[in-house]
């Protein structure tokens, strides 16, 4: 076998053997997010995310976080996700403006939509080889600069 094709076999064999994030599965239950937000002109403040999720009435899925943002007062904020497609899942957001899309591709996930203000919202969810946490990294931009980013880890519980 010449060194291209085993080269070749050996990416393959890799690739197969990457996980893949299932967004409904990892959500189900409980998961519990630990991060840091950093807005432009203020200093870092820890971000925790405690989550419920799981199947709806109509079909969908149903994610409600309990969002604790530094000092500021507890909030609620929840997630109506649909399959729209395979890897791709479209629905609501609570703090969005916009409709929520969200991609799968292998082992990580890009979510978008717009928030209140204005803010445009990337976030990049990618999954950890013990299958139990994601990394969460988020970028919020308006009028095309960056305003905030928030990078931390998705642990699910249940």
């Amino acid at each position: 076998m010449s060194l291209a094709l085993a080269l070749l076999a050996f990416g393959a064999g890799a690739a197969a053997d990457k996980p893949r994030l299932d967004m409904t599965a990892f959500f189900t239950g409980r998961t519990h997010t630990d991060s840091i937000l950093k807005v432009a002109f203020h200093r870092p403040t820890r971000l925790i995310i405690d989550s419920v999720g799981g199947k709806g009435d109509k079909g969908d899925f149903v994610l409600v976080d309990t969002v604790h943002e530094g000092d500021k007062p507890v909030r609620t904020r929840k997630w109506i996700m649909r399959a729209d497609g395979p890897n791709r899942m479209t629905g609501t957001l609570t703090d969005a403006t916009s409709p929520v899309e969200l991609v799968i591709a292998g082992d990580s996930a890009t979510i978008r939509y717009v928030m209140k203000g204005g803010l445009n919202i990337e976030q990049h969810l990618q999954l950890q080889p013990d299958g139990k946490a994601l990394s969460n990294h988020v970028v919020a931009k308006k009028f095309g600069l960056k305003f905030a980013r928030v990078d931390g880890t998705v642990q699910k519980l249940d």
